[in-house]
């Protein structure tokens, strides 16, 4: 593994805080490609997105904080690397627990999805509408600055597009704001009726281990306030390194991203 080359260095982890706020539980969500033999859980498969929810099933209110797949961590005892090389090496098992090491945030439950369902859900959606922001997306994308409706092509390569000057954190952004606005999207008049056959295409194309109370505390948390529900959102950060051996990763800041999770953990 190519993590192996780097020495391990001191750097703080976060004490873990169990939640105050009985009932709330926090979901680790992954955004993978799937290999061609249609497991996501490949050997050498990395993870592309990384996002932790807070979500809370009285009031509606969900937290997002996104985490830079280029963040170095201790992935496993011993051995530093980038976030997203945890899911290569261990699948969800060794991501879920390299996120809470660092964090100190308890992941209840996690959810793996594949690409090809992100297009899938947006196609079925209608597409999602977003404000595309100057970027220099490639010509052939069609996608322009302004207001406009994404497909689910375009919607992924939005997503995952790295060319701005802000790079993974500019990323993680556009990540965010699709997210939000297929939130809101889905509980229009011409969506709700949409919603079994999304689900379905959701469902196929996502693994999870949300057992019924936690599926149904979702769906509470969504049908009960729909798109005007709060929804806060962050980002942990870093500094960015060229290490010995070539590769460009984030260095946490680690006391900028203690106060983040403290305030997801609130």
């Amino acid at each position: 593994m190519d993590g192996d080359s780097a020495k391990p260095v001191e750097r703080q982890t976060f004490e873990r805080e169990k939640p105050e706020e009985e009932g709330a539980f926090n979901v680790l969500a992954v955004g993978v490609d799937r290999r061609p033999d249609g497991d996501p859980e490949s050997t050498g498969v990395r993870a592309d997105a990384l996002m932790l929810a807070r979500v809370f099933p009285e009031t509606g209110e969900v937290r997002l904080v996104s985490i830079p797949r280029d963040l170095f961590i201790e992935i496993s005892p011993g051995v530093e690397d980038r976030v997203n090389a945890a899911y290569a090496f261990g699948g969800i098992e060794q991501t879920v627990r390299a996120v809470e090491d660092h964090t100190g945030a308890e992941i209840d439950n996690h959810a793996v999805a594949d690409f090809k369902g992100f297009k899938e859900v947006v196609n079925a959606m209608g597409g999602v509408e977003v404000d595309v922001a100057e970027g220099g997306y490639p010509a052939e994308s069609g996608i322009e600055e302004g207001r406009q409706r994404l497909s689910g092509r375009q919607a992924l390569l939005y997503a995952r597009y790295r060319g701005t000057p802000g790079g993974d954190l500019d990323r993680m952004d556009r990540q965010r704001e699709i997210l939000s606005s297929l939130r809101a999207q889905a509980f229009t008049a011409t969506s709700v009726v949409k919603l079994p056959k999304i689900a379905r295409v959701a469902g196929k194309n996502t693994s999870t281990d949300l057992g019924f109370e936690e599926s149904v505390a979702l769906g509470r948390t969504f049908l009960s306030r729909g798109g005007d529900a709060p929804l806060e959102t962050g980002q942990l950060s870093g500094e960015p390194t060229t290490l010995p051996d070539g590769r460009e990763v984030l260095i946490p800041d680690d006391e900028a991203n203690r106060l983040m999770i403290e305030d997801f953990l609130r």
